[in-house]
């Protein structure tokens, strides 16, 4: 196979054609998945995985799918369909809609080793794992599915993103301490093509609040257990999950700029959470907290 390319289902057909360009890792597994339970077959050319990512990835997106000639039309109706879906604001919302394998592979998981690598705790007569989250914890009970917040937490919110997040966590998480190192999202592995567009954090929402109120900033951050640290006008630094050390920096605003606030992650924040979008998630939940931490004051 030519440098780059992937195998995700092999056929004797030919010629392989252009289907569709892919943004990031999210969309190549999902796009890849509906076309290969459908029977489609196809490749999956990884710009990212080849020696020349640097120069491709910004310009020509994370990679491509390609079919065969004479699946096309097939092919281009349903990944329409799949991409309208993703786009839809109802999806993925509920608890319910976490896939169901990450469940049961978190229900199979030995608890020691658990609790020794994402530094969590077990509670074996409620078959439940206590894991911190910022000033507060979550309760996760894999085998019932079910994931609870415990007091202490400024937004009881439980959804999608908080079971994609914790149980990627539990399932990923690894026995690294951190780097010290500090690194901004497009410095993580691929995140200067993903962390754009609709997967741009959202932190315009906690400057709306914060505006030009250092204060309001620094009682929120404390609400959530953070610590100042030296950077930006302001900053602090949070422990968002026990391996996942974060900092969030804010700059007040003058005649010339805008007030702004931009996280820094550990460099080993990929080896806990290495997919992109449960990073992302991540981000969510937090930003989420924080706004919930404001409106308290």
């Amino acid at each position: 196979m030519p440098g780059g390319l992937t195998t995700m289902e092999t056929s004797s057909e030919s010629p392989w054609v252009f289907l569709y360009t892919l943004a990031n890792r999210f969309e190549a597994d999902v796009l890849s998945d509906v076309l290969e339970r459908e029977g489609i077959p196809f490749f999956i050319r990884s710009f990212v995985e080849t020696a020349y990512d640097g120069l491709f990835v910004p310009q020509r997106g994370w990679g491509q799918i390609l079919v065969s000639a004479r699946h096309l039309p097939a092919a281009r109706k349903l990944i329409a369909s799949v991409l309208e879906s993703l786009a839809s604001p109802s999806l993925y919302e509920s608890l319910e809609d976490v896939d169901p394998s990450l469940w049961e592979e978190a229900a199979r998981l030995d608890p020691e080793d658990v609790c020794r690598r994402a530094l969590v705790h077990w509670d074996p007569h409620a078959a439940a794992y206590r894991i911190p989250f910022l000033s507060g914890s979550f309760r996760c009970l894999p085998q019932h599915r079910s994931i609870q917040a415990e007091p202490g937490l400024v937004s009881s919110r439980v959804d999608f993103q908080t079971g994609l997040v914790l149980l990627h966590y539990l399932l990923e998480a690894r026995q690294v301490p951190p780097s010290g190192r500090w690194i901004g999202e497009k410095e993580i592995p691929s995140g200067h093509q993903f962390f754009t567009g609709p997967h741009a954090f959202p932190l315009q929402g906690i400057v709306e609040l914060v505006a030009d109120d250092a204060q309001r900033f620094a009682k929120a951050s404390s609400m959530l257990g953070g610590i100042p640290v030296d950077a930006g006008d302001m900053a602090f630094q949070f422990l968002v999950l026990p391996r996942i050390p974060m900092r969030m920096i804010y700059w007040r605003g003058d005649d010339e700029f805008s007030p702004a606030v931009k996280l820094r992650f550990d460099a080993t924040v990929s080896l806990h959470l290495p997919a992109l979008d449960t990073l992302w998630a991540m981000v969510n939940l937090f930003v989420r907290h924080f706004k919930a931490a404001v409106k308290r004051i």
